[in-house]
């Protein structure tokens, strides 16, 4: 008689539960955990924007700031945005501020091209239109020029260079109108210039015709 304990017949083994605690899975679950917060912040971080000052045209060196020369735009500096004049509301105010170093329209203004406004005096210059390019305005530069001579004089016509690399701070076309009936057929540009400056052109201006020559881009 065959013993059952001793007839070599295979005995059922009891199944395994499964290792959930291997360190291979828990080292892939931390591996995705992670994955997931690295994403999170660089999205956060990727939308995360900031109001700043931009040119909305071409300014000089020496142009005093107006509130038609910078718009709000909203964009992503990372770590860079104290290096830029902010627009939030709390900012301090630039209008009124004088640029130290030219900015291109549509370029962010850095913080260290804004200076307290020149010392200086304004001077008007009245202009003829044959006389004055088309494209001058606020921020631009221009080369002065005086005629003097002529009909009027015995002297010969000449052309001389008065200045050069003048900030234009505002410009007013030729209009008529008012209650006195006066017309007036010049251009009015108003600069920010030195005082020895400003004593040189109200002592040359009135001796000839003032000739404008447009710089191309700010200086």
């Amino acid at each position: 008689m065959t013993n059952d304990a001793t007839s070599g017949a295979p005995v059922p083994r009891r199944g395994t539960k499964p290792r959930w605690l291997d360190i291979r899975v828990i080292g892939g679950l931390l591996l995705v955990i992670a994955a997931v917060v690295v994403g999170a912040r660089v999205v956060g971080a990727s939308s995360h924007t900031s109001p700043v000052w931009s040119a909305t045209h071409d300014l000089a060196v020496g142009t005093v700031l107006t509130p038609a020369d910078l718009v709000a735009v909203e964009v992503n500096l990372a770590d860079s945005a104290a290096r830029y004049l902010s627009a939030a509301p709390d900012a301090t105010g630039v209008i009124g501020s004088s640029l130290g170093v030219p900015v291109r329209s549509g370029e962010l203004v850095p913080v260290a091209a804004v200076k307290p406004a020149v010392a200086g005096r304004i001077v008007v210059i009245g202009v003829s239109p044959d006389r004055m390019p088309p494209g001058v305005s606020h921020g631009s530069v221009i080369d002065l020029y005086l005629t003097t001579g002529g009909t009027s004089s015995s002297a010969p016509i000449r052309t001389d260079l008065v200045s050069a690399g003048i900030t234009v701070q505002t410009v007013t076309a030729p209009a008529s109108g008012g209650l006195s009936g006066a017309t007036s057929s010049r251009y009015q540009l108003a600069v920010l210039v030195t005082p020895a400056l400003a004593d040189s052109l109200v002592k040359t201006l009135p001796k000839g015709e003032a000739i404008v020559v447009l710089v191309t881009g700010p200086r």
